[in-house]
């Protein structure tokens, strides 16, 4: 497993997170950028390093250990920089706070949002869990990092991003490719048109509940979605390269989807190219996309974590 190290940061442990696989099973449930209530980070000692503000809503962390997770967490977000060639957004929007908490129903994930501090809209990244290796914390670094009001290319940014650079565990990947779960979609008749994925979260099989959080009310609808955006994200990065999927996210601050400008064809040319390539792989993937449409045939809740489970028993 790798080790992060980081030369900008007063002090920092050279141990990485334990890959507990036990631990990371019911992660499926809390795939999302939530808004999420919980202590403000300035109510809590933080450690600061030159892009985050880490801080523990548990109250659990000695400092020494809060300290080795601010260096693994900024070494971590410095290598996702480097993916994109991109900058942190500290000068536009400042730090970004970190928060390790406590996992919700023993699941480990990590959310972001945007929150109020007095008066200024600051990035959050909320990690569920830290005993384990954090699930999904690449993700939403990136999506901290480049803001994106169309979810689904702040997922497919993301999603491609813990791919190359996170937990091969984390949902909706779950041990498996993006490109396994969506071939099984194919072949099933469950996939979702991406005109169809829209900013709300209901079209994600989600939808805001009291205090500014997100429920998942179709399972299913959640994972289809998710695994559709990181192998799309995945085409994408392939396809037409690292800079055109930059300039998709900065056109799309102004224009809803501009894939033509930054692509040079429309959603449906690109969706019906990157569905014909999926589905081209399925001999030399015929075992892992089987497993993954079993899976979901056998439950959407469980799907992940039987995914998860099955990656764990493998030598």
């Amino acid at each position: 497993m790798t080790t992060f190290s980081l030369g900008t940061k007063k002090r920092v442990g050279d141990r990485s997170w334990t890959s507990t696989i036990a631990r990371h099973l019911a992660a499926a449930s809390l795939a999302a950028g939530l808004a999420v209530a919980g202590p403000s980070p300035a109510a809590m000692a933080a450690i600061d390093t030159p892009h985050l503000v880490v801080s523990d809503a548990t109250g659990t962390l000695a400092e020494p250990e809060l300290d080795r997770l601010a260096g693994q967490a900024q070494a971590l977000l410095e290598r996702i920089l480097a993916f994109w060639s991109a900058d942190s957004g500290t000068e536009r929007f400042g730090k970004i706070a970190l928060i390790f908490d406590a996992p919700r129903r023993d699941a480990y994930s990590s959310v972001f949002y945007w929150e109020n501090d007095n008066g200024r809209r600051r990035r959050v990244v909320r990690v569920f869990g830290f005993e384990a290796r954090p699930q999904m914390l690449a993700h939403k670094l990136a999506s901290a990092a480049f803001p994106q009001k169309d979810k689904l290319i702040r997922n497919a940014m993301g999603i491609l991003t813990e791919m190359h650079l996170g937990n091969p565990l984390t949902f909706p990947l779950c041990g498996l490719d993006a490109d396994d779960w969506v071939r099984a979609f194919i072949n099933t008749g469950l996939t979702i048109p991406l005109a169809e994925l829209g900013p709300e979260q209901e079209s994600w099989g989600m939808r805001m509940a009291a205090g500014g959080r997100v429920s998942v009310f179709d399972r299913a609808k959640q994972h289809i979605a998710y695994a559709e955006a990181g192998s799309f994200g995945a085409y994408l990065y392939h396809t037409f390269g690292i800079d055109k999927m930059k300039r998709l996210h900065h056109l799309s601050q102004t224009k809803d989807r501009p894939m033509r400008e930054a692509f040079g064809a429309d959603l449906a040319a690109i969706e019906a190219a990157w569905l014909a390539a999926v589905s081209a792989e399925g001999k030399t993937r015929m075992a892992q996309s089987s497993m993954a449409a079993r899976l979901m045939e056998a439950g959407p809740a469980t799907a992940c974590t039987e995914a998860q489970r099955s990656a764990a028993d493998k030598p």
